[in-house]
């Protein structure tokens, strides 16, 4: 089993735009993409729109991924959908073996897996930690499809 390390760590954040040029400024990291939702449909904003022309456009700012070298930061919106805290979950990148095995030690342990997409699974360990296992390449590989604005 291999664990090849941290896929990306999410903040949580009360401001996301103001966090976004927080964590920018402090670590000199480039936004690698933008996601927000529309309605109900969660979506990659456009690579040149930024958070104004988003909410111009609909579109509530739901997570920011910015990166440097090999490390990737999502700051996130704080939510009623998120926990308390200031770390919502932790993301560890994996290959096609170790997903499927991290899945069943998880299942075996009586956790519920969530299957989120091919790629992507979810599960919250005893101590109320949110997991996410994540074998796509780490970010800029995107969840959703990009608005269409």
């Amino acid at each position: 089993m291999t664990i090849h390390g941290l896929h990306h760590l999410v903040l949580l954040v009360d401001d996301l735009p103001d966090g976004e040029a927080y964590y920018r400024e402090l670590f000199d990291m480039e936004v690698l993409f933008r996601e927000g939702v529309r309605g109900d449909k969660p979506g990659t904003l456009p690579k040149d729109m930024d958070w104004d022309e988003a909410r111009e456009a609909g579109i509530t700012p739901t997570m920011s991924f910015l990166g440097r070298d090999d490390f990737t930061l999502a700051v996130a919106a704080e939510t009623a959908a998120f926990a308390d805290g200031r770390v919502d979950h932790v993301a560890l990148a994996v290959d096609d073996d170790s997903f499927e095995a991290i899945s069943e030690r998880a299942e075996a342990a009586g956790l519920e897996v969530e299957h989120t997409a091919p790629h992507h699974r979810l599960f919250t360990d005893k101590y109320g930690l949110e997991w996410e296992l994540n074998a796509k390449p780490r970010p800029p590989g995107r969840a959703f499809e990009t608005f269409d604005v």
